[in-house]
């Protein structure tokens, strides 16, 4: 089998192997941030939905089905949204992987990749349909921050067990 340009070989390989990974770790992050969610003070679940009172996920799913030209119906928005958590999910394990490829230990390139989404995605991109970042307190930001870390430490833990399997 001829090898890819510049690579190894593996890519086909690895880039599907990050996928999982991601995948696996976007599950990890919904388990984490229900977690955290549910030791949240009514202080801040009130002040958070003041910010936003239809919640993230249904806003965030209504922009986006918006822009595709779909009707963006609750049912629409909330499996737009689902998608599109997962479709990143997978997306930030590639990206770890592909810092495995460059040397990078797994655990450290899945923690990079989460903390990185954390901060380009929840922090950066998402004010773009959501509130800025500064209208939500600080437990949402912490919510955040625990989710991408548990996003970061499985995919890392995953794509280091298949390191040890290949």
């Amino acid at each position: 089998m001829a090898r890819a340009p510049g690579g190894d070989g593996r890519l086909a390989r690895d880039l599907p192997v990050g996928a999982a990974a991601g995948y696996a770790g976007s599950r990890a992050m919904d388990l984490a941030t229900t977690w955290t969610w549910d030791r949240t003070g009514d202080v801040a679940r009130k002040r958070e939905h003041e910010a936003n009172p239809d919640g993230t996920p249904l806003t965030v799913g209504r922009a986006f089905a918006a822009r595709l030209g779909r009707d963006p119906g609750d049912a629409t928005a909330y499996a737009t949204a689902a998608r599109a958590h997962r479709g990143l999910g997978l997306g930030y394990g590639v990206v770890a992987a592909l810092l495995v490829r460059r040397g990078v230990r797994p655990l450290t390139a899945g923690l990079l990749s989460g903390a990185g989404a954390f901060v380009l995605v929840d922090e950066a991109v998402m004010s773009t349909v959501l509130p800025p970042p500064t209208a939500y307190p600080l437990q949402s930001h912490l919510r955040g921050v625990v989710g991408h870390l548990a996003l970061g430490a499985t995919a890392g833990a995953v794509l280091a067990a298949a390191r040890r399997l290949s």
